[in-house]
């Protein structure tokens, strides 16, 4: 979700990342998520034309529904992923389980004793690199594909924000690779067991990286990224799946069991059958946890659908 510059988002930019951010500091683990919530609760009641768009986006994956709720949910779930930064020092010490539930761990060792590393495919959901950083924290060696990032001008005081974002996610116990340069240190990084984690529903605020299969996803035809697919393809490592939702007041990753791909084929074949798993991986998310997607507001032809 991409909000414009503005006088007043750079004043709230000096709120929040100023005082705001240091009183929340001072609380106990897990106060600034719940805290982050309720902001997100506030401006879905200010943000109309925002809360307007991701409505109408969704009326055309869940026609008839009644949405406000959910519209309300995804400005929470924006507003706890906009500021997880300020959580890393905290998960990196050991107070992961203030913040997430972690499952399927089991399936990630079952992949690694395979010695050719792991690719976890995952959607843009919840506060997303609190997995990539409590996996760290437990002493895995991880990697996230990044990449994409807000398209246009921002404010000087939104680059002096950006850069200390950017400073906070080195405290991420992990490594963070550009997913538009080289592949190289991605596939150099499976060859050494480590474990990738790879978007599979895109990059967001305007650019995309990377292979794209369209495939109907909600009723929709959706362009699907398959970067994951070729890399597990290309390395040998097991595919499996990452999706983290909120359950009441609590965060949960789960960690699904591998997919099987049909490595004899040819990589076109692969990349299609990646594809349908994907769709239908993304398909069964979105649907049962539709409030903690980032991307409603890009459900859209010309951004991340086909038109029909």
């Amino acid at each position: 979700m991409v909000f414009g510059e503005s006088p007043i988002k750079d004043l709230y930019r000096r709120l929040v990342w100023g005082p705001y951010r240091e009183l929340l500091g001072r609380m106990p683990a897990g106060s600034e998520l719940r805290a982050n919530r309720r902001l997100g609760h506030l401006a879905s009641l200010g943000a109309r034309s925002k809360a307007r768009r991701v409505r109408q986006n969704m009326s055309r994956a869940f026609p008839g529904r009644h949405l406000d709720p959910l519209v309300r949910q995804v400005f929470e779930t924006h507003f706890v992923d906009q500021y997880i930064s300020w959580t890393f020092k905290r998960i990196a010490a050991g107070e992961g389980s203030a913040y997430l539930d972690l499952r399927g761990v089991k399936y990630v060792d079952s992949a690694l004793s395979k010695g050719k590393g792991v690719v976890l495919i995952h959607p843009h959901m919840g506060p997303a690199q609190l997995p990539l950083c409590e996996l760290g924290a437990r002493g895995y060696p991880v990697l996230q594909i990044g990449g994409g990032g807000v398209q246009g001008e921002l404010s000087e005081e939104g680059r002096r924000v950006t850069a200390l974002r950017h400073a906070l996610e080195q405290d991420i116990p992990g490594r963070i690779q550009d997913g538009g340069s080289y592949l190289r240190p991605v596939l150099r990084a499976l060859r050494d067991n480590q474990v990738i984690l790879s978007a599979c529903d895109g990059t967001g605020g305007g650019k995309e990286l990377g292979r794209r299969l369209v495939r109907p996803v909600l009723g929709q035809r959706m362009r699907i990224p398959v970067g994951g697919v070729f890399l597990a393809l290309k390395s040998g490592a097991p595919l499996l799946t990452l999706v983290t939702h909120r359950e009441e007041e609590r965060w949960v990753s789960e960690i699904g069991p591998e997919i099987h791909l049909d490595r004899g084929l040819s990589t076109t074949q692969v990349l299609d059958q990646g594809a349908d798993e994907i769709a239908s991986f993304l398909g069964r998310c979105l649907h049962t946890w539709p409030g903690d997607w980032h991307f409603w507001d890009e459900f859209q032809p010309g951004r991340f659908l086909e038109p029909m």
